[in-house]
C-alpha cells in the first residue's frame, strides 16, 4: 500500500499526465475517449504499481476520506511547486501552460470569521454553540473538508464537545458526520473530512463548530476555521488496458 506521499506524488504525476492530454485533444480537437492508455501505466511503472495495485490503494483512500483529503492536499502542493518551476524556466503567464489546466483547485467555502471565543455572551455562558450554514454549487465527486483548532480555557468545567457537519443533496438526503473534541490548555485541531458521492450534487454543508453538553460551563477560543472542497480523480478514470 502506498504511503500518503507516495500516493501524493502518484495522483500529481497523473494529474500532469492528464493536463498534457487534454491540452494534446484541443489542439487536435479529439475526444476524452482518444486518449492513450499507455500514458498511465507509464506514470504506474514509474511509482512501482500495477493497475491492481493501484486500484486498491485507491480504493482504501476513498474509504478514508479523512486521510485522501491530506493526500490531495499534498498533490496541490506538488503540482503548484512544479507550475511554478515551469513559470520561471518559460518566462510565460501561469494560465499559458498546460500543467495549470488540470489543477485540482481547492474551493475555498468558508466566508465567514475564522476565529471565536467562547462563552459570546458572558452572562449566558451556557449554550455556546457555534452553528454555521454555507450554501454551495451542485458539488459532487470529490473531498468535503471541515477544519477547525480549539484551546479550552482555564474556569471551564466542559470535559469535551464535538464538531458536527450536515452535508445536504439536492435529493433532500443528507449524511451526517461528527468528530469529538477534547478538552485541552493546548490547541488541538479537529477537522471533519467527507467524500462527496458522482451521484449527488452538494447544495448546502451546515452543523456546529461547537457542540456540547449545555449543563456544563464552556471556555474555549475557536480558530483557523476552514471549510474546502477537493475535486476527486477517480481510478476508474485511468483507461488502462
Amino acid at each position: 500500500m502506498p504511503s500518503e506521499k507516495e500516493m501524493a506524488a502518484v495522483l500529481a504525476d497523473v494529474y500532469e499526465t492528464e493536463s498534457v492530454l487534454s491540452h494534446t485533444r484541443a489542439l487536435h480537437s479529439l475526444t476524452k475517449e482518444d486518449k492513450v492508455s499507455g500514458y498511465y501505466r507509464f506514470v504506474l511503472e514509474q511509482h512501482g504499481l500495477t493497475k491492481a495495485q493501484f486500484d486498491t490503494a485507491m480504493g482504501w483512500y476513498s474509504a478514508n476520506p479523512v486521510v485522501l483529503s491530506d493526500v490531495y492536499e499534498e498533490v496541490i502542493v506538488i503540482l503548484s511547486k512544479r507550475e511554478a518551476e515551469l513559470k520561471n524556466e518559460m518566462n510565460k503567464e501561469v494560465e499559458e501552460q498546460p500543467v495549470a489546466a488540470q489543477l485540482p483547485n481547492k474551493q475555498q467555502l468558508w466566508s465567514d470569521t475564522t476565529s471565536f471565543i467562547l462563552p459570546t455572551n458572558p452572562k449566558d455562558s451556557l449554550d455556546n454553540r457555534v452553528p454555521f450554514m454555507v450554501e454551495t454549487d451542485s458539488l459532487n465527486k470529490g473531498i468535503l473538508r471541515l477544519m477547525a483548532s480549539y484551546t479550552f480555557k482555564e474556569g471551564g468545567f466542559l470535559d469535551s464537545a464535538q464538531m458536527e457537519m450536515l452535508a445536504c443533496y439536492a435529493d433532500s438526503t443528507i449524511d451526517t458526520l461528527s468528530y469529538k473534541i477534547h478538552k485541552s490548555f493546548k490547541k488541538v485541531d479537529g477537522t471533519i473530512a467527507h467524500a462527496v458521492p458522482e451521484s449527488k450534487k452538494l447544495i448546502r454543508v451546515e452543523g456546529f463548530l461547537f457542540c456540547h453538553d449545555t449543563t456544563k460551563k464552556s471556555s474555549v477560543h475557536i480558530d483557523d476555521v476552514k471549510l474546502v472542497f477537493i475535486p476527486k480523480l477517480e481510478s476508474e478514470e485511468l483507461m488502462l488496458r
